[in-house]
Formats: C-alpha cells, structure tokens, sequence
C-alpha cells in the first residue's frame, strides 16, 4: 500500500511566525539525550565571515544577514552534543585537495582555541567521552570527492586527520561520482574509480555521504557498500520535489543498508518556495519517512550556515529544543525522538567503525 503524502503545517492551530512553546519536560528531555548534527558549514562560513566561533553571534535573517546560525554558545543552548562540521571549498577539482588540507588546519586550530568548550572527536566513544565532560564533540566531513583531485589515497589522508565521512559528489560532478545537480547526466554509473572509493571507505571505516549524490549511483553504492551508508543533510523529494531531496527509492536504498538520513533544515528543500514554512515541516518530512522505511532510518542534519534560510520557529541552534517539542506534539513517542536526536546516527557510526580492517 503506498504511504500518503500529506503535509501537515498546523496552519490554524499554530501563527506562522509564532514560537513553538517548549514545555519544561520536553527541555529536560532534550537536555538529557544525545543529540547530533551530520552537518553544519558554520565553520567554514565564519572563516569566511572572520567570526570568532567561541562568540554569540546574531543569528542570520535569511541569508543576506552575515551572522551564524552556530556558534559554541549556540550549541550548548541548543543541546547540541555532537556537530559534523564540513569541509568546503569552490566546487572543482584544481587545487581543492590544498584548500580542503588548509580548511582542516583552520578546524583544528578553531577547536585547540575553544578546547573548554569542544572536543575534537573521531570515534564514536570521543562522543561519549565530550558529553561526559560537558564539551561539544567536534568532528569533521568532507563535502564533496572533487577534494580528492582523483587521488583514491587522499581518501586514507583526510582519515588519518580525522575526516570521518565524505560526501560522494556537491554540486558539481567528479571523477568519483555524478552530482544530482548535474543536468547533462539523466543517467549516471559509477566507474571503477568510484567503486574502489566505495570499497577503500568501507575498509577504512569511514562513512560513506550520499547527500548531493545522483540517484543511479545512491542505488549503486547502496548495492555495493558493505556498510550503511548516510545522508548527512537531505528530505523527502515526495513532499518537495527537486534535485537536491530524495526519492522513495533513494530512501529505501539507504534504509535497505542500514543507514540513516539527516533532516534538513532549509527552507527551500522543505517546502515549495511560495512562502517560508513553519518548523513543523521537519517532521513532515520525518513522518514520511517514518512511513516510508520506519524510524530507525531518521537522523538530524541541519546545514546550518549553509547559506539557507531555515523555517519560521527556529532561528539558530537555540531553538532546537523547539523540533524536539514538535516531534512530541506529533505524536512520536520519547524512544522515537531519542533515536532521530542521536542514537539512529550513533548505531551506524559504531557499526561503520567498527567493521575498519585497521581495528
């Protein structure tokens, strides 16, 4: 029986700009779980910026204003206890690799500064261990494999400095893989460059992120990988249909090897551009998926800074509480919300490393 696609936006019971009223129960609950984020570009973005991370920024209005969505005090507001920060750079191939190296000494360097507050992570247990102190863990993804420059040793590289997933492909097409925003490739394979990526990620113990990644290939990695695979930050092309989200076979594929999506948080994935929609939208896309393959396969991932413009009810990172409530006033139960908070993420990260030859 196919799954319904009903968006549910609370349109009369809840103003489009009003905040969702967190009750002090759901704030005591979403102070004690795990809570992750599979990808922000705040650091990246407040190099650009010149931003001080360890400082309270205004938060952005739209994408005009240059303010940060993130900040450390934002995360430890938001109860954020563990951020994928992304490593970024322009979109082709020629000298990405020496900006993608600089970047990660640019992340190290921001949280050696912040070393009270974060803690570089990259294991599963780093996680625990940054909770445990209460510090944020810090850990790093690289967005896109035109940063490899076709080097499948670069990959060992960026691993070894603690890269703990790479996106396949951004918005531009690579030697690796082909780019869902890639509009001369109605069909894509992978080629034997990117199967050995597949192949060297697994063995490594390194995740695998099929976020801006061609449909063919998701289905082809997903068939290929020994490991789950994730998403770092996408939605429901059912629900908004475009390029950038996913479809119901790219769902159950990444479902099908175990993996999790992170929901994102823009606007303009979420919902048709004619008006900016409510926080609530979140879980839209959550229920779908839910339906689709079931709540194990559902994570955060947020795309903060990204350049996006987030729904009306959440600001920055502050308000993250606010999805937690929503998530509850939908009718998901407390072991549901925790899984999509923290733990869906953390049983792939333990299984993937886990299963590294090197272990």
């Amino acid at each position: 029986m196919p799954v319904e696609i009903v968006l549910v936006q609370d349109e009369v019971m809840r103003k489009i700009n009003e905040p969702v009223e967190v009750s002090e129960e759901t704030s005591e609950f979403h102070r004690r779980s795990l809570v992750v984020d599979l990808h922000t570009d705040s650091l990246m973005y407040a190099r650009v910026l010149g931003l001080d991370l360890s400082k309270r920024h205004r938060a952005p209005r739209g994408i005009s204003n240059w303010k940060l969505h993130t900040d450390v005090p934002k995360l430890k507001d938001g109860g954020v206890d563990a951020v994928f920060f992304g490593i970024v750079t322009h979109p082709w191939p020629r000298k990405a690799y020496g900006r993608a190296l600089r970047s990660i000494d640019y992340a190290r360097y921001v949280f050696d500064k912040n070393s009270e507050e974060l803690l570089f992570a990259a294991m599963p247990a780093d996680i625990e261990t940054a909770r445990g102190a209460g510090k944020v863990a810090a850990l790093l993804g690289v967005e896109g494999m035109h940063m490899l420059g076709g080097s499948l040793d670069r990959i060992e590289k960026f691993y070894g400095l603690g890269v703990r997933y790479i996106t396949m492909a951004h918005f531009t097409s690579n030697r690796f893989a082909v780019s869902s925003a890639d509009t001369t490739r109605e069909r894509a394979e992978l080629g034997a460059l990117g199967l050995e990526a597949v192949k060297v990620m697994n063995e490594l113990g390194m995740m695998i992120d099929l976020s801006h990644t061609h449909t063919d290939l998701i289905a082809e990695v997903c068939r290929v990988s020994s490991q789950p695979v994730i998403v770092s930050h996408g939605a429901a092309s059912a629900l908004r249909p475009t390029f950038r989200n996913l479809t119901d076979e790219d769902i159950k594929n990444i479902a099908g090897t175990g993996g999790v999506i992170g929901l994102i948080y823009c606007a303009e994935w979420l919902a048709p551009r004619r008006s900016r929609p409510h926080l609530s939208v979140v879980v839209d896309h959550a229920d779908y998926i839910k339906g689709l393959v079931g709540i194990d396969h559902i994570a955060l991932g947020s795309d903060w800074d990204g350049l996006i413009t987030t729904p009306d009810g959440m600001r920055d990172a502050t308000d993250l509480p606010a999805l937690t409530q929503l998530f509850f006033d939908r009718g998901y139960d407390a072991d549901e919300v925790e899984k999509i908070l923290g733990l869906n993420f953390m049983r792939v990260f333990r299984q993937v490393t886990e299963s590294s030859s090197s272990q």
